[in-house]
């Protein structure tokens, strides 16, 4: 696995520019400013100004879900004294100058680093010590000022390492409203620990630290491999679990980040996390393509673990369409979505399961307990009984099962076979044949029109008539002629009936008949999928059937068929295939 440092293609070598503030022309063309909704938002806003300070060491301290208090420190440039009384000042800020500025981004936070608003809703203290010096290898003391209310209220020395420390206390003192709309301190914890994960996995980099109510609730190295990041947040050896994903068109995006295996897939879509330049963004239109990869590649209500990083030319993106810079628009979203759904398509086309799934830890444990020790985590995730942990499927799926030597079936529907690295597969039989017929029907029908070329069709021994409803019929016909280039031989014969003469060729054509009308049904379907569901539906009804015997050489015939697939490790419904036992799996199991 490739070693995963930043995001960014190229993030420019950090200058700080002095604060200044906006002229008015300039911020009144700019949104509103920030919107500080609850406490995470402040997190966001003050991670984000680290990570821009060049921070390589974040530490974040929570109490009371940050109604209480809200610490954060970091290691970057600091901010000079001349500078530090007027941070909190309305539109100012050291990121840009002029409009145009805004399509030439390089930073995540643009106004007044976002201190502006939180200073007007609290109490916030700043403590930075900055290395800018007149006097080469020199540094600067360390200076604070404190804000109460958007006032300026004292300032002073104290002694620090470099970078900045913002305290925040007293969130909403003075706005009763918001304070009201506030959740229980447990579910403000939650959204912090999650934002705190996305920044973490988003700059692996960074060594990130998060204390709730003087609780560990994350610890990361800072390594910059993206693996050792999820093993630490999640307490999974998942290095080998992680598939990479690195895509470019070479001119409007490049796509680069890694994919859980099928092995990861969880309830929640909170494990699915997008960056855009650097930036965490919330996109319905990327998030709608990343699930029109894998939603028929997974089981209903599973979610991929993703970790995505889309990075396109500053000219082609607009942050500033959202106050929290949450939601993006991209110029080039209709090549970026397909890209998308190609992406995860192929990551999880190939992907097996393995005996016992994989749980990751929520937002925030039901119980957590004091940890005195720097070395020590707060979070836990759950095993199985025996202490067993998810071990990753060897990579090359369809090399493996074109090795498999298939042993016995197993209730006339599993076929059980060894690999030749000593681990075990279960292949289910119906699955694996609804998957080579499903492929081969998609490769010679799909769009292909009867006037074009032969088209090779299954006549049946006798002519099948269905009935369908009035607005099924009219749909029907209308769509006789694709039927055709699909290998089914559909004509009206009067009012709301059909007659059937034939189906595409496949194995198991014959035992279509009985479902003809069920099929046909799928054919008249209101949506723009009919065809590929239609093809599922022929795949799956012609495959072979649990409960039937095969002997030695059709197993190994079906396993040859299934590693010549595109996606041998799910079925077209998005069912698994292959359950894989791996070597050491079985040495643990039976102590050898």
């Amino acid at each position: 696995m490739s070693q995963f440092s930043d995001f960014l293609i190229q993030r420019p070598a950090f200058v700080r520019a002095p604060l200044h503030e906006l002229p008015p022309a300039v911020a009144e063309r700019i949104a509103a400013g920030e919107v500080i909704e609850r406490p995470v938002s402040v997190v966001k806003e003050l991670i984000e100004n680290a990570l821009d300070a060049g921070a390589q060491d974040i530490r974040i301290e929570v109490r009371g879900g940050g109604l209480r208090l809200i610490r954060v420190s970091d290691d970057g440039y600091g901010i000079p004294e001349a500078e530090l009384a007027t941070v909190c000042e309305r539109h100012t800020t050291s990121k840009l100058t002029t409009f145009e500025d805004l399509e030439h981004l390089h930073t995540l936070g643009f106004r007044g680093e976002a201190l502006a608003s939180i200073a007007t809703i609290a109490e916030v203290t700043i403590q930075s010590r900055a290395w800018e010096t007149e006097q080469p290898g020199e540094e600067q003391p360390a200076y604070w000022v404190s804000w109460r209310g958007g006032q300026l209220q004292e300032r002073g020395r104290r002694a620090r390492p470099h970078g900045t420390t913002v305290t925040v206390t007293d969130l909403f003192y003075n706005v009763p409203a918001r304070l009201s709309y506030t959740r229980a301190a447990r579910t403000e914890n939650g959204h912090i620990v999650q934002l705190v994960r996305r920044y973490a996995v988003g700059y692996p980099s960074v060594r990130f630290y998060l204390a709730l109510d003087e609780h560990t609730a994350v610890q990361t190295s800072g390594s910059g491999n993206l693996a050792t990041t999820l093993t630490e947040l999640y307490h999974l050896s998942l290095a080998e679990m992680l598939q990479e994903i690195d895509v470019s068109d070479g001119k409007h995006y490049w796509l680069r980040g890694y994919m859980g295996n099928r092995v990861l897939a969880q309830s929640s879509r909170q494990y699915i996390t997008l960056f855009i330049n650097g930036r965490w963004v919330q996109s319905r239109a990327l998030q709608e393509a990343l699930e029109q990869g894998y939603r028929s590649l997974l089981p209903k209500g599973k979610h991929p673990l993703l970790v995505l990083a889309v990075e396109v030319p500053p000219t082609e993106v607009d942050v500033n369409v959202h106050p929290a810079k949450t939601e993006v628009h991209l110029l080039q979203e209709a090549k970026i979505k397909e890209a998308l759904i190609q992406v995860v398509k192929g990551q999880l086309e190939r992907s097996p399961v393995i005996p016992e799934a994989v749980q990751f830890p929520g937002p925030v444990l039901a119980t957590q307990r004091r940890l005195p020790g720097p070395r020590r985590r707060g979070l836990h995730v759950a095993e199985s009984a025996e202490g067993y942990r998810a071990e990753a499927a060897e990579p090359g799926t369809a090399i493996a099962i074109a090795s498999l030597h298939p042993l016995a079936q197993l209730q006339q529907a599993v076929i059980l076979a060894e690999a030749t690295d000593g681990s075990l597969y279960l292949i289910d039989q119906h699955r694996a044949h609804e998957r080579i017929i499903y492929e081969h029907l998609r490769s010679t029908y799909s769009g292909v029109k009867a006037e074009e070329e032969e088209i090779h069709t299954h006549l049946l021994l006798e002519p099948v008539i269905i009935e369908m409803k009035r607005y099924e019929a009219e749909l029907l016909e209308q769509r006789l002629p694709m039927l055709r280039g699909l290998g089914i031989e559909v004509e009206r014969f009067g009012g709301r009936s059909f007659l059937v003469r034939s189906v595409p060729a496949s194995e198991g054509s014959e035992q279509l008949a009985a479902h003809l009308q069920e099929l046909a049904e799928i054919a008249a379907e209101d949506s723009v999928d009919w065809e590929d569901h239609l093809l599922i539906g022929l795949a799956c009804r012609s495959a072979l059937k649990r409960g039937r015997e095969l002997g030695p050489g059709e197993q190994r015939t079906l396993l040859k068929n299934l590693s010549n697939v595109a996606a041998p490790a799910v079925c077209p419904h998005g069912s698994p295939i292959l359950l894989h036992y791996s070597r050491s799996f079985l040495i643990n199991k039976f102590d050898w």
